[in-house]
């Protein structure tokens, strides 16, 4: 973006310091749940939801690397919203 565009966003938008995103938790969040998530279409919430019934549960976050359709690029914009517990 154009910087001039970047200063007139900083100046009207702003994220709060205590801002603490919702995380969905990848061990017991629906397909639909997951797939209502901006970063997480319905064929890649589906992909999740049967890699978790294959392997029983994610032991790790980066374990959604093992998946075909996430590349690093979409697990670091996803890995913020996403836990292994409640």
């Amino acid at each position: 973006l154009d910087s001039l565009v970047i200063d007139r966003i900083l100046k009207r938008f702003y994220v709060d310091d205590a801002f603490v995103p919702t995380k969905l938790n990848l061990n017991k969040a629906t397909e639909e749940e997951l797939s209502k998530h901006p970063y997480i279409r319905y064929k890649l919430a589906s992909a999740i939801v049967a890699y978790r019934f294959q392997h029983k549960q994610f032991e790790h976050t980066d374990d959604l690397l093992k998946i075909k359709l996430i590349d690093a690029t979409s697990y670091e914009r996803m890995r913020p919203y996403l836990s292994l517990s409640e």
